[in-house]
């Protein structure tokens, strides 16, 4: 399916510019229409505020700041979309809540990498890289530190598993696919394997116009997460496409998994589907 709409979440945090270059470019490449949605709730607050009081207190006091900085936001976004199609608008509430609500009428959705474990000084009230579990559209999430400039899809990675999971991933992926310069068809297999677990997807891809080459590795052990994302830097990978949460959610939740190594140490944008 062409990418036709594209979910923006924008929030008053310091990534939210990369996000919006992210969706300018994005837009102008696949001639989409961006719907932004501004939403002004905190996605953290101090460790330090304590008590239910003072929380609520907290919450209320940052979301009239977001407000007031929404027009600031609103003037960011007019000028970064003035060429493209795009609307606007602000709502309070639970962040994965709301945006879920509208990537169903969406395409692509663009989140932010998570950051809450590493900010001992912050709780967090909202985990945005959520989003691939509450919707069938993509998300694509961009690490933390991403930079506004950086290339999306020049060399795509698949991390490749039969299953449901990571075939929704490469369909949902093929307009990256049918524009990326190069594609890799990652495989990671148990020690013994002999088939070649890549090929069956390479003439699939084949015959929709997308040549790949195979990088098959064999697990020795550790997680498979950090040997995906070791792999993708050692290609130069700036798209990584993969499956989110193989697992039920509550085994990925309390024993961890690729999806949420991933997440946790993302080094490039990860386009995710469940």
């Amino acid at each position: 399916m062409p990418i036709k709409t594209i979910l923006l979440h924008m929030a008053n945090d310091d990534r939210h510019g990369a996000r919006l270059q992210a969706a300018v470019g994005l837009a102008e490449r696949f001639g989409a229409f961006v719907e932004v949605l501004y939403v002004a709730t905190p996605v953290s607050m101090p460790a330090a505020v304590t008590g239910r009081g003072a929380s609520y207190g907290y919450i209320a006091e940052a979301t009239a700041i977001a407000h007031e900085k929404a027009e600031q936001i609103e003037h960011e976004v007019r000028q970064a979309l003035k060429d493209c199609s795009y609307s606007w608008a602000v709502v309070e509430g639970d962040h994965v809540e709301l945006l879920a609500e509208r990537a169903t009428y969406a395409d692509l959705a663009i989140v932010t990498q998570s950051q809450g474990d590493s900010l001992d000084d912050r709780v967090v009230l909202h985990v945005p890289d959520r989003l691939p579990l509450e919707t069938p559209c993509p998300t694509l999430v961009l690490p933390h530190d991403f930079a506004p400039d950086a290339a999306i899809g020049r060399h795509a990675v698949i991390a490749w598993k039969n299953t449901r999971e990571a075939g929704r991933a490469v369909r949902n992926a093929m307009p990256f696919l049918q524009a990326a310069e190069k594609v890799t068809v990652l495989t990671i297999d148990p020690p013994g394997h002999t088939l070649d677990s890549g090929r069956d997807l390479m003439v699939w891809l084949e015959r929709h116009g997308v040549r790949s080459h195979h990088q098959a590795n064999i697990h020795q052990g550790g997680d498979v997460g950090e040997v995906i994302l070791t792999c993708a830097r050692d290609l130069d990978g700036d798209l990584l496409v993969m499956g989110a949460y193989g697992h039920s959610r509550l085994r990925e939740m309390v024993l961890g998994g690729a999806t949420r190594t991933v997440l946790g140490q993302l080094a490039l944008p990860a386009l995710m589907s469940h």
